[in-house]
């Protein structure tokens, strides 16, 4: 089968300022223009740059995960889809493979799962055996090791497939210019795994050891309020920004010197890929699929999670060894063209829609789905 003859329906969720979300949408981009049919569904998207959405053909249906509601809106989809059915099903969200079951059942096409971070691994479990679910890809080893084994996956195949991004053709302006003040930025959205408390009390001290610095904080959500108190309380208001998830985010990473992502868990850190491709120096915590990225000195820095003083110490030895710190962001840059390309991502990708095809059509297809709950309930709240 040709590539070009391909049709693939992407179902997410919400799609919000997270690197799953980004992960998604440059996929959805990519396949475009691989020439492959594609349509991304979704219930909403939230705090998202115009931009991103550009050249992917997007379907905003947000009824279809309420456990009851969502049945109606799951079959208005399949009557919708009948007469041209997709080739396969990808879905990004583990929260929602009961409906991603459904659709794939009663269209007949196999159903492939992305898993990109650990909270969302251990939510695949299953009540029992299911012949349209052909594949799940981790973002990470580290993920991948997350996801609960079961005897009743044994005919889906289990892979990695590395996050992808775009190296810029056009050189982008140097870190660290003498003309102004450094500016020490993270992103992503502002939930307490994120560590964004760690990153502001890391800042503060910066600014207490005589550093003048500029911080910045892309993103959005539930803990937004407290951190703007605790930097009211640590007297570092005036030198934070916040910026919402609709900046541009290329805007954004040209613009700091330094991406910090103090996740106290994380599957691989997408938009941390994108500062280093943008040459962007990187000071990660030592947690999940970060480790499988990030060399210590080499093509970014590692820091323990949630210490606060060994993050200020990095922070405060990248602004003092401003030659190094340029190195390192160069390696890193040169890390991500070659491990971590877009092209090389959407090779493995299309690798693997073919090879999920072939082997339902060896098998005689889907089996339909039968009336209940597929995988435990808790992937359906």
């Amino acid at each position: 089968m040709a590539d070009d003859a391909l049709r693939i329906l992407l179902l997410d969720g919400e799609l919000t300022f997270r690197g799953s979300s980004l992960l998604a949408l440059r996929i959805a981009r990519g396949l475009e223009k691989r020439e492959l049919e594609t349509a991304l569904v979704c219930t909403g998207s939230r705090d998202i740059e115009p931009g991103l959405l550009e050249g992917i053909r997007l379907h905003k249906i947000p009824g279809y995960p309420l456990p009851l509601w969502g049945r109606i809106v799951l079959q208005s989809m399949r009557h919708r889809l009948a007469e041209q059915p997709p080739d396969l099903i990808h879905l990004f969200d583990s929260r929602y493979l009961n409906q991603g079951i459904r659709l794939a059942s009663s269209l007949n096409c196999p159903l492939l799962l992305t898993v990109g971070s650990h909270e969302d691994a251990v939510l695949v479990r299953y009540r029992r055996s299911v012949p349209v679910f052909r594949a799940i890809l981790s973002v990470s080893e580290s993920v991948r090791q997350s996801i609960p084994s079961s005897p009743l996956t044994d005919h889906v195949m289990h892979q990695v497939i590395l996050p992808g991004v775009q190296i810029p053709e056009t050189p982008i302006d140097a870190i660290l210019d003498d003309e102004r003040p450094p500016v020490v930025g993270m992103a992503g959205p502002l939930e307490v795994s994120k560590g964004a408390a760690f990153f502001l009390r890391a800042c503060h001290k910066v600014i207490r050891q005589g550093h003048q610095i500029r911080i910045v904080i892309a993103g959005s959500g539930p803990e937004e309020h407290n951190l703007r108190r605790l930097a009211a309380g640590l007297g570092i208001s005036s030198e934070l920004t916040f910026v919402d998830g609709g900046v541009s985010m290329k805007g954004f990473l040209e613009a700091i010197d330094i991406f910090c992502m103090p996740s106290l868990q994380q599957g691989i850190g997408v938009v941390m890929l994108e500062a280093m491709a943008l040459a962007r120096p990187v000071i990660a915590s030592g947690v999940g699929g970060l480790l499988s990225v990030i060399q210590d000195n080499i093509d970014g820095m590692i820091v323990p999670p949630s210490d606060s003083r060994a993050l200020a110490d990095r922070i405060t030895g990248m602004l003092n060894d401003r030659e190094g710190t340029r190195k390192i962001a160069l390696s890193g840059q040169q890390l991500v063209a070659s491990r971590f390309s877009e092209s090389r991502m959407l090779d493995e990708l299309i690798h693997v829609y073919h090879s999920v095809l072939e082997t339902s059509r060896q098998t005689g297809g889907s089996a339909d789905e039968k009336s209940g709950d597929l995988v435990s309930r808790q992937n359906s709240q």
